[in-house]
């Protein structure tokens, strides 16, 4: 079924990028209009962007990972800020707060200073931010809430329903991927897909992670996004078709911003 946008997949990291033209094969068999490429390296973002100019088919957002700011050099923010700029970098992301307890963490307060830089960049380029929140919703919140004057999107949204009316408040859209299909225990979650407005869903793979529960086993890509479309029509009851256009037109508002 045509016009599927997937707004979140990391098709030009180092796991997917060697079979990159099988793989968008695939994805427009499989009806997707649109991809959002997110970069978290700046030679990833070269690559994206360069893919960018050559087709319509991809945005490209990009940023520096919560995990990953520890290693971050000044000479690197700034080649992250000369990218931001460029008309094909449609969003600034992933950014956000992640208290996983990785065998290596970035402190908190590190990661905190990190975020709020990047929402000062999407604020004075007045570009949508993507935001990763993994077992930091009360933190990401408080910061987003007295630094966030642009909208953007939950990737991946784990905040429940019990947090969703604060991030709509501010401006989001939540984007839901496979994890929905195979944390069927996670109530909130799912509550979160049945109950957002269906004016601020959005949908999205966070390829090659989270790789839906029929086809689990294999890197996720692209093409899977039909799974998620799916389960969100099944627990909302409604047609894909709805789904798939209401989904291009909030994407299309979206990254819109700012060019009115």
């Amino acid at each position: 079924m045509a016009g599927i946008i997937d707004s979140h997949a990391h098709i030009c990291g180092r796991i997917l990028f060697p079979r990159f033209k099988e793989m968008v094969v695939g994805a427009k068999k499989a009806g997707i209009e649109k991809i959002m490429i997110v970069c978290t390296e700046t030679e990833e973002a070269k690559r994206a962007i360069a893919l960018a100019q050559e087709s319509e088919m991809f945005d490209v957002a990009c940023a520096f990972y919560p995990n990953d700011v520890g290693k971050v050099s000044e000479r690197d923010w700034e080649e992250l800020h000369a990218l931001l700029a460029l008309p094909q970098v449609k969003a600034v992301g992933e950014i956000g707060m992640d208290y996983f307890p990785y065998e290596h963490t970035v402190p908190k307060e590190i990661q905190k200073e990190a975020f709020i830089r990047q929402i000062q960049w999407a604020n004075e380029l007045g570009k949508p931010i993507l935001v990763h929140m993994r077992l930091a919703t009360e933190d990401t919140r408080a910061i987003m809430r007295e630094h966030l004057r642009v909208p953007g999107i939950m990737h991946c949204y784990s905040g429940g329903a019990e947090a969703m009316q604060d991030f709509l408040d501010m401006g989001m859209y939540l984007s839901f991927s496979g994890n929905i299909t195979f944390e069927l225990e996670d109530e909130s979650t799912q509550r979160a897909v049945r109950e957002v407005p269906l004016n601020r869903l959005l949908i999205e793979t966070d390829a090659p992670s989270l790789t839906p529960a029929p086809v689990q086993g294999r890197d996720n890509e692209p093409q899977y996004i039909t799974y998620v479309i799916d389960h969100i029509c099944r627990l909302r009851g409604m047609e894909r078709r709805v789904l798939i256009d209401a989904v291009a037109a909030n994407y299309q508002r979206l990254m819109s911003y700012g060019s009115f």
